[in-house]
């Protein structure tokens, strides 16, 4: 990924704190809206320990993570939570593989980044 795309990416992930997370596997197609939280180009989901995406994701982690304003495929693995986190919170890094910057409507992708 060119480096100059680096501050468009970290304020498209910036704009939310929330998405809507699609995953498939063993517990069969699971979508849901999760939290959050960016670093930099990298996001952490917080789910519940008790989510059927954290079944899936251990098997096949592909996922997707759907905005107003961006579409992004990536893989998701579990990873020992921040300190401030609550017990009850699975802490996910996702590996963003593409993201599709959606035009306005959201329904089209008029760009599509690959990292």
């Amino acid at each position: 990924m060119n480096r100059h795309l680096q501050p468009h990416i970290k304020a498209l992930f910036e704009q939310y704190d929330r998405a809507t997370l699609a995953t498939c596997g063993a517990a069969g197609p699971q979508v849901s809206v999760v939290t959050y939280q960016t670093h930099d180009l990298n996001l952490h989901l917080l789910l519940p320990q008790t989510s059927d995406h954290l079944f899936n994701l251990g098997g096949q982690p592909d996922l997707v993570l759907l905005t107003p304003t961006w579409k992004l495929h990536g893989r998701g693995s579990r990873t020992q939570k921040p300190p401030l986190s609550l017990s009850w919170q699975a802490f996910i890094t996702v590996e963003p593989l593409h993201l599709h910057i959606l035009d306005k409507d959201g329904q089209y992708a008029v760009e599509t980044i690959d990292f």
